[in-house]
């Protein structure tokens, strides 16, 4: 146990470091993702930007509350083969970007999943963490989504965050994740299937009512198939239940894996115009 001045001075290291991250949000932004560009360099920019703030968080329990809600002991080791798979998959090969990110999402899952249990939140959507931002409360992309849930302004602000020139509580781990819960709650009991609701939140409500609209079923393997669905997005609900068997080892949301690696194999967590990222 640090004692309280060593406390205090990591406190203050933090702080500052992520001062910085968020000061400098050039260094993380790229062009916009896109078929023909490497999302992997995007990725391990993010990445990258808060490893070392991690590093440096409290292990007294009431300062990780209060500046990123980390636990500092490795709860889960995922499974070597599964991870190279993942990585190959939908990280362009870099197993170790993924074993660092995996790390990052099980030391935020003591603040995660007490949050996601009282909305009745599946905990396996935590792999969404995992997809959106790599554990990373300073990743930043380059349509402005912030946060360890990737959050757009104007969705934070619906739900509740804070968002002007001195605060962006998009990037406070506990309050970010009481929006994010809330928000996806409220997209499963809009279209009643979780796959939807990834969907929705990767692309925007709006596209993903139209497909199921035009289509008039509910079925994301069905609105898949006939192309309703963007590919970007279908590729980027693959990659959340992908994400979930690696980090739970079971199955994920109660898909069955063999449908999973069905979804094409580009991956982004970019969205259309208007959609949560």
């Amino acid at each position: 146990m640090l004692r309280p001045s060593q406390e205090l001075k990591s406190l203050l290291v933090l702080v500052a470091l992520t001062a910085s991250a968020w000061a400098q949000t050039a260094k993380y932004t790229v062009a916009a993702a896109s078929v023909a560009v490497d999302f992997s360099s995007y990725r391990q920019a993010l990445f990258n930007a808060a490893d070392l703030a991690l590093a440096k968080a409290a292990r007294d329990a009431e300062f990780s509350s209060q500046i990123v809600g980390v636990a500092t002991k490795d709860l889960t080791q995922p499974d070597a083969m599964m991870l190279h798979h993942f990585a190959q998959r939908y990280w362009n090969g870099n197993d170790e970007a993924v074993r660092r990110a995996v790390k990052r999402v099980t030391q935020l899952k003591p603040v995660l999943a007490p949050i996601l249990q009282e909305e009745g939140i599946p905990d396996e959507i935590a792999a969404l963490v995992l997809v959106e931002s790599g554990g990373q409360p300073t990743a930043l992309s380059p349509k402005g989504a912030l946060g360890i849930w990737q959050f757009m302004p104007d969705t934070a602000r619906r739900y509740g965050l804070t968002i002007n020139s001195e605060t962006d509580e998009r990037m406070d781990v506990q309050k970010s994740t009481q929006a994010a819960v809330r928000y996806l709650r409220d997209l499963h009991a809009q279209f009643g299937d979780w796959s939807l609701a990834l969907a929705a939140y990767n692309v925007g409500e709006m596209a993903v009512q139209k497909a199921v609209l035009r289509s008039g079923s509910k079925d994301f393997a069905l609105l898949s198939t006939r192309r309703l669905i963007p590919a970007e997005t279908r590729a980027y609900v693959s990659a959340v239940m992908a994400a979930s068997h690696l980090l739970t080892g079971t199955r994920v949301l109660g898909r069955n894996p063999t449908q999973i690696h069905r979804m094409p194999t580009i991956f982004y967590a970019t969205s259309a115009t208007g959609g949560q990222e």
